[in-house]
């Protein structure tokens, strides 16, 4: 999914994506940190204002789209993007996974994939940066650091 950025010299940047149906996201960020939605219905019309946005609401406002706050049962993968090249994902451990019952240190799972398992969910409980000695269980929901490669090994190798 391409998005195209746009500097704005005084004003602060611009950030453009194809939603689909021929329409365009449009983000106006400020640097003051305000933000502006706009939706572009077609692509040789003019952009429509949706709302403004403070810089806390925006932050939280982000959080809930990315799937911080809420996580739909139906969806096992989510990721984020982050920079050219690096990938937040969420996995969660099913039964037969190679990692259940393996701590984080036996499974070596940054040597064996170049991916870092940052948090893990378990039961509403969160775990961050979990040691060496945090041992997988069948329904943790993992949130995994990497770039592309890094989460098809991944997935290949461990989840």
């Amino acid at each position: 999914m391409d998005v195209t950025e746009t500097d704005l010299p005084g004003v602060g940047r611009r950030f453009e994506l194809d939603v689909g149906d021929g329409k365009t996201a449009v983000v106006l960020i400020h640097n003051t940190g305000r933000r502006e939605l706009f939706v572009r219905p077609e692509p040789d019309a003019d952009a429509e204002p949706l709302f403004d946005l403070d810089d806390e609401a925006a932050r939280v406002l982000g959080s809930i789209l990315e799937g911080a706050h809420f996580q739909p049962k139906a969806t096992d993968l989510t990721a984020t993007t982050i920079g050219d090249n690096v990938m937040l994902e969420w996995y969660t451990l099913e039964a037969d996974a190679p990692l259940v019952g393996q701590s984080l240190g036996e499974a070596d799972v940054r040597k064996l994939t170049g991916a870092t398992v940052a948090a893990i969910e378990r039961g509403g409980e969160v775990v961050q940066s979990p040691g060496a000695d945090f041992t997988f269980q069948a329904g943790d929901q993992l949130i995994v650091v990497g770039s592309r490669e890094n989460h098809e090994s991944f997935a290949a190798e461990c989840a």
